[in-house]
């Protein structure tokens, strides 16, 4: 099982638009091809940011950080030497090296220049389609 920490970013693309591979990871996860890996620092950006006006998601789409938490597993990172060059972005990172996750996906690939950390690589959600429909 791929095992991938879900920036923000790749979470509300894929509920703003039903295609698209944004959409297609959300679907991966609720398929459980894909397994969420989080701490509570991203959870509650998650819920932050899905409740943002501007959005307009309905409460079933600002509650989808839930169904992450239900197919999941919580992580508990502590500060690590290594952060992003956006320190807002610095928990997902933080959260893949103590989950030794698989992939950190992304749509700001800029916020982790340095990828790999660790087994850790830093992907797009297409590339992490790849990786499940390829293995590459």
């Amino acid at each position: 099982m791929i095992r991938a920490v879900i920036d923000t970013n790749v979470l509300v693309s894929g509920l703003l638009s039903a295609s698209g591979n944004e959409a297609l990871t959300i679907l991966a996860i609720h398929q459980e091809l894909v397994t969420p890996c989080f701490s509570a620092e991203i959870i509650e950006e998650y819920a932050a940011v899905l409740a943002r006006r501007k959005f307009s998601f309905p409460p079933e789409q600002i509650a989808a950080h839930a169904m992450l938490e239900r197919v999941g597993e919580r992580f508990n990172p502590v500060d690590f030497s290594v952060s992003s060059p956006d320190p807002a972005d610095s928990k997902f990172l933080h959260c893949a090296m103590v989950a030794e996750a698989d992939f950190i996906v992304t749509g700001n690939r800029r916020d982790f220049p340095d990828s790999p950390y660790g087994r850790t690589r830093v992907v797009s959600a297409g590339e992490l389609l790849d990786w499940i429909t390829l293995g590459t």
